[in-house]
């Protein structure tokens, strides 16, 4: 996949204004022909616009391009452009509407397992399972598993998400060993609590209780033990020294979401991932510290609460379209 640039937060908050006003019905032709012209004006406009669309289908995008879109850059004789726009679009569509970020081609296979994975959330959904062999699993927002135990291990593949295991003592002899396996490698729980989160081509082990040994997919990757206690970045080649785990890092569990001077940016960057649609946050107000517990079944709430707490004004442009800004100086 190409590196697509960083679509400024000016030209997404105009885009999404302009899908509200051409969604409202009440559009005329003066009002058309600025939005055509805004489009053709710069190329980021028309990414921006792109993705404001593809966030409003979701993953179902039709065969054909968006008639409004598309009429418009042939009004504006943008041919290659139109077509850059279509595959922002597409790629757009395929990431944010999955939620996954797809850095190389063989991991199609694994999306597609993922979409019939025995054990699936929602955007915002969180849910506890336990297993045939008595395991417990949490699973997080947006999360994939699939649980393949037979006479010779117990073993789970994480596609998308993140979840927290309890794992409980295997009843069979010889003991089975208890797997969880993520794009980037194989955990082994030695008697264990433990978190995995499937990030975009790393994953990330936090160790709760016991042990878990991390050996990564490359062949010749040696494994590495993470003690209780600690936690671990790792992508396909390599283990990053362990660091203290968080206090925080299993809140979710409990549906709160605890920033400990966190800042606004990277907040959002987090809340973003228990609501469908877009949230965005002002580069001019991401550095801005937030400190409090905040509900993650109910983000509506949570950002009211930022408003609250913070000099930030939050936006609702479309239903599922939210910008945080810097609060207006009133004179």
């Amino acid at each position: 996949m190409e590196n697509q640039p960083e679509i400024p937060f000016a030209a997404l908050e105009q885009a999404a204004e302009w899908f509200a006003v051409l969604q409202s019905g009440r559009v005329g032709k003066d009002e058309r022909r600025r939005w055509q012209d805004w489009l053709a004006a710069d190329a980021r406009h028309r990414d921006a616009w792109a993705q404001v669309e593809a966030i409003s289908k979701g993953i179902s995008i039709a065969a054909h391009a968006p008639l409004a879109a598309d009429s418009a850059l042939r009004a504006a004789g943008r041919l290659d452009s139109r077509r850059k726009m279509l595959k922002t679009l597409a790629l757009t569509v395929l990431t944010a509407g999955m939620g996954w970020q797809l850095a190389r081609r063989d991991e199609w296979s694994q999306v597609l397992a993922g979409l019939h994975a025995d054990h699936r959330t929602a955007v915002g959904e969180s849910r506890k399972v336990v297993l045939t062999d008595g395991t417990q699993v949490w699973l997080n927002t947006d999360t994939a598993l699939d649980e393949g135990f037979d006479a010779g291990r117990r073993l789970l593949s994480l596609y998308c998400g993140e979840i927290m295991v309890d794992t409980h003592p295997d009843n069979q002899v010889p003991v089975r060993p208890f797997l969880v396996r993520s794009r980037e490698g194989t955990m082994r729980a030695l008697g264990t609590r433990f978190s995995v989160r499937q990030f975009d081509g790393r994953t990330l082990l936090s160790v709760s209780q016991g042990r878990v040994e991390i050996t990564p997919l490359a062949p010749g990757a040696a494994p590495t033990v993470i003690e209780a206690g600690q936690e671990a970045l790792f992508t396909r080649s390599e283990v990053t020294a362990a660091g203290a785990l968080q206090p925080s890092r299993a809140s979710w569990i409990h549906g709160m979401l605890i920033a400990q001077d966190r800042p606004l940016g990277e907040f959002l960057g987090e809340l973003a991932r228990y609501r469908k649609g877009y949230l965005g946050c002002d580069p001019d107000v991401a550095g801005l510290r937030v400190v409090g517990g905040f509900p993650l079944h109910d983000t509506d709430q949570a950002l009211a609460m930022l408003q609250a707490a913070l000099p930030v004004q939050v936006r609702w442009i479309l239903p599922w379209w939210v910008a945080v800004k810097a609060r207006p100086q009133h004179s």
